[in-house]
Order: C-alpha cells, then sequence, then structure tokens
C-alpha cells in the first residue's frame, strides 16, 4: 500500500482539520495506524484518504494513481474500499443479514443469491451466525459492530478504512472487536486504522502516524515510535495516555 501524501489540507470555515501534511509510506506498508489526541485531524485524514472528503489543498497518491476529485470517480474509488466508523451506522428497519445484503445488491451489484451466500460466510468468519435475524436493537454493541465490520468486508475490499471502532463500547465488547481487526491484521488484509487503543496499535501496525492541531507530528514504523518517540510532544502524550 504506497500512498504519497503532498501539502495535503482541509478546512472547515476557519477550522484546519488537516493542515499541509505531506508524507511517503513504503510499498511494504499493510497497517497504517492514526494516532493523537482528539480533535487533531485523524478522522479527517482518513475520510480524505478513503475518498469520503475533497482536499482543500494538496494531493493524495495511492499505489501510483491520484485519488480522483470528480463525485462519480470518488463513487467508483469508494466501492472498491470498505468503512468502519464510530456509530455501527445500521439500517435499524433491516435483520443483521440483510445490512449485509442489501450494499452488496445495491451497491455492487451481486445478485440477492450471491449476496446471501456471502453475508452467510462472512457472519460466520465474525461469530454471528447465530444472530443473523435479529435486528439492530436486538444485538449489543459489540455485535452490531461486527455486523458493520462484516458488512465492510462482505465486498472483498481493496482496503479497510476503520475510524474509531471501539470508541463506543465498553472493555469488553471492545476486545471482541478488536480481535477480529487484529485477525485481519495478520491475514493481510489493507487497513488505515484510527484509535485510542494504544496497545492495539502498537502491536498491529506496520506504520505509525501522529496527529496533532491538523499536523503530522511523527512518524515512524510499528513499535518503533511507541518505544522511542523523537519528539516531546508524542513522548508527553503517550507517557500520559499508556501510563497504566
Amino acid at each position: 500500500m504506497s500512498i504519497e501524501i503532498n501539502g495535503l489540507t482541509k478546512h472547515y470555515g476557519a477550522t484546519r482539520a488537516v493542515d499541509g501534511i505531506s508524507l511517503v509510506l513504503p510499498d511494504e506498508v499493510r497497517v497504517l495506524v492514526l494516532i493523537g489526541p482528539s480533535g487533531g485531524g485523524k478522522s479527517t485524514l482518513l475520510r480524505l484518504l478513503g475518498g469520503l472528503e475533497i482536499p482543500t489543498a494538496g494531493r493524495i497518491r495511492m499505489n501510483g494513481t491520484d485519488l480522483p476529485v470528480t463525485e462519480e470517480d470518488l463513487r467508483e474509488f469508494r466501492r472498491r474500499n470498505g468503512f468502519l466508523f464510530q456509530s455501527f451506522n445500521l439500517f435499524p428497519h433491516l435483520s443483521a443479514l440483510e445490512n449485509i445484503v442489501l450494499p452488496l445488491v445495491k451497491v455492487h451489484g451481486w445478485t440477492r443469491d450471491e449476496a446471501i451466500a456471502r453475508a452467510g460466510e462472512v457472519v460466520a468468519r465474525f461469530g454471528m451466525a447465530d444472530h443473523v435475524k435479529k435486528m439492530p436493537s436486538e444485538l449489543s454493541g459489540g455485535q452490531q459492530q461486527r455486523i458493520a465490520l462484516a458488512r465492510a468486508m462482505a465486498h472483498g475490499p481493496d482496503l479497510l478504512l476503520l475510524d474509531e471502532p471501539t470508541s463506543a463500547l465498553d472493555p469488553e465488547m471492545k476486545a471482541e472487536v478488536l480481535d477480529i481487526v487484529a485477525e485481519l491484521c495478520e491475514a493481510g488484509q489493507r487497513i488505515i486504522l484510527s484509535t485510542h487503543e494504544m496497545g492495539f496499535a502498537r502491536g498491529c501496525a506496520d506504520e505509525v502516524i501522529f496527529l496533532a492541531n491538523g499536523q503530522l507530528v511523527e512518524s515512524g514504523r510499528g513499535a518503533a515510535l511507541f518505544d522511542s518517540p523523537q519528539t516531546e510532544v508524542v513522548r508527553t502524550f503517550l507517557g500520559r495516555v499508556m501510563k497504566w
């Protein structure tokens, strides 16, 4: 997953959510993790990399190709990726199974039979086969997030983008979801993940980016950034959040 970012900026009015970021990641990076304080720009950068937002300025190049800027081309780019956000975003009027089947049919053009078969495979992989007929309101938070993750993975995405996927979960449910994400990392799925779970980030990341105030403060390979941060800002942050 080669990524080149040059002068990337995203403004919302007077707010500089991403402020002049430049970065080059080597091809061998499979899991990129974004960390830093809340409001530092992690979610905005992730949405820019996923084509959900258009930069105010700057350029993103992935695997040798510039990210598109027209809405039609962006829709095609998004279809090739999978997304999972802080909120579960399940359709409340559809069963767990139908939440997976519907996008496969309506967005990706699968037949209904193909979609049902694939949905059965992914819910089994994520330990949810016994819950496919339930409505979202009948599922726990961790179960809802697993269904949302199964939906994001069902079409075989080139890239999986996870925006703080455990922030709304209690500790036990967080562990359930993080275990699944760790399995995907180990299986070679290309992932960009923003998270406040520092232990998890240290263990799964090939490359870590630390963002604060919309700027890239420091980046490093995997655990190296956690073990030997080069800036006082990162040392202070990690000393505080990893204290316990």
